[in-house]
């Protein structure tokens, strides 16, 4: 899955280096494309990475999430720059990255579901722990037993 996705962003980076958001501006667009551009490829490359590591290591919560979104916040800003690119560019190519980016959303609703499972079993091994520990707890401030009086012993006298 996370290799898959690495890849799919990997097809993508070359795909940026046709946009040419700096001759849009000349032809009317604001300059807030030139830096969604550059904002896409640093994403993409970021997504890309995350992907890539998490394919080569047992995945954590934390790095997942962190791909996970960084790999939607990419799919949301891409609407916006695509418009751009149909309207002051090449509608085609618009076509062709929206159509390669669409491709991993299989993979990262699998990804999502992984993280929302992995969420789950992480809640309930806390759970578990935190219910031990108050057992633990609740051991540790019972007041002892009071110590048993020493036998009396009782002398006869001859």
């Amino acid at each position: 899955m996370y290799g898959r996705i690495a890849g799919n962003f990997g097809r993508l980076l070359p795909m940026f280096d046709q946009v040419r958001a700096a001759d849009w501006v000349a032809k009317g667009a604001p300059e807030t494309y030139v830096e969604q551009v550059a904002s896409a490829r640093t994403q993409a490359a970021a997504v890309q990475k995350d992907m890539e590591l998490l394919s080569k290591t047992a995945p954590g919560l934390d790095v997942s999430i962190r791909a996970l979104f960084r790999a939607q916040g990419f799919h949301r800003a891409l609407d916006s720059l695509m418009g751009g690119l149909r309207r002051y560019q090449n509608p085609a190519l618009a076509d062709l990255i929206q159509a390669v980016a669409a491709e991993d959303q299989d993979e990262l609703a699998r990804l999502q579901q992984y993280i929302l499972e992995l969420a789950a079993q992480k809640e309930q091994e806390y759970q578990v722990v935190e219910k031990e520990a108050q057992r633990c707890r609740g051991v540790l401030t019972k007041e002892p037993p009071a110590p048993k009086a020493a036998p009396k012993t009782v002398r006869r006298v001859p």
